[in-house]
């Protein structure tokens, strides 16, 4: 077994803190880092053999996030808006995104920059770290 220790403190200006330490087990884990380039739409990023149930543990996080919906992710045919990082504790939240999350698909609706020899600031890197039963039963 694998923990995946995960930590979150939440805290209002002037008012009340909210914390949680949680360790999740897990059998298997994926890590994932993956570029999206300016224009890519739906490009398939292979996340694990997950159907329902088999992942407890989905984050996912970018160095460029979106409130106006450039950058987009997947699962089936649900669009979701990665406008900060995205976590997902437990296999009821995760099945928030539907049954299948074998793959997710990306986009990345911002320009191109210009500037031919540098890094493109619109480019999207993005890391997934997944954790799940290695072993599901088979029904």
């Amino acid at each position: 077994m694998v923990d995946i220790k995960v930590q979150v403190s939440a805290q209002v200006s002037g008012g009340p803190q909210v914390s949680l330490n949680q360790d999740i087990k897990t059998e298997a884990y994926n890590k994932i880092e993956v570029a999206i380039q300016p224009g890519d739409t739906d490009k398939v990023i292979n996340v694990a053999q997950g159907n329902k149930g088999e992942i407890s543990f989905l984050l996912i996080t970018s160095n460029l996030y979106s409130s106006e919906e450039k950058l987009t992710y997947k699962v089936g045919d649900k669009e979701i808006q990665l406008d900060r990082p995205q976590i997902f504790l437990g296999a009821g939240a995760v099945s928030l995104l539907g049954e299948n999350l074998s793959q997710i698909k990306f986009s990345n609706k911002y320009d191109k920059a210009t500037e031919e020899d540098k890094p493109d600031p619109n480019q999207a890197e993005i890391e997934i770290l997944v954790g799940r039963d290695a072993t599901p039963q088979l029904t």
